[in-house]
């Protein structure tokens, strides 16, 4: 098999790439796990909805934010999976959601105090947002 001067070049473009995606894997980015109940009245579309708007108004002008899933098990749990440049980007945005209004709002949407989430489970991503 004859390789090309261009064959070898899109191989080390691939290379590098794959470089670059470990690198990410390997420890960059710190991954925000938030499971949660919703509220029995609460509809996908009105959550999804609410979290457009956390998603919007607070979590991309975040430093360090990378990209968001809303992620549903069933018809009661959920998470919010949210990806960070590093661990602490995520606790800085994690300290300001006491203090933004819009994020109440969504939480207003959840039964706060049940615990979700817990053992081995598989989901569905009903949303994500990236920048």
């Amino acid at each position: 098999m004859k390789i090309t001067k261009s064959k070898l070049a899109i191989a080390c473009i691939l290379f590098a790439f794959m470089g670059i995606n470990m690198n990410v894997i390997a420890g960059e980015v710190a991954v925000e796990w938030a499971p949660f109940i919703k509220a029995s009245d609460v509809s996908d579309e009105q959550l999804i909805a609410k979290a457009d708007v956390v998603n919007n108004d607070f979590l991309i002008k975040q430093k360090g934010f990378v990209k968001r899933e809303l992620i549903k098990k069933n018809n009661n749990e959920y998470a919010d999976v949210i990806y960070w440049k590093t661990k602490n980007d995520a606790v800085s945005a994690g300290e300001k959601v006491s203090t933004c209004v819009k994020c109440g709002e969504y939480f207003q949407l959840m039964k706060m105090g049940e615990k979700a989430g817990e053992g081995f489970a598989h989901y569905t991503i009903i949303r994500s947002w990236k920048l």
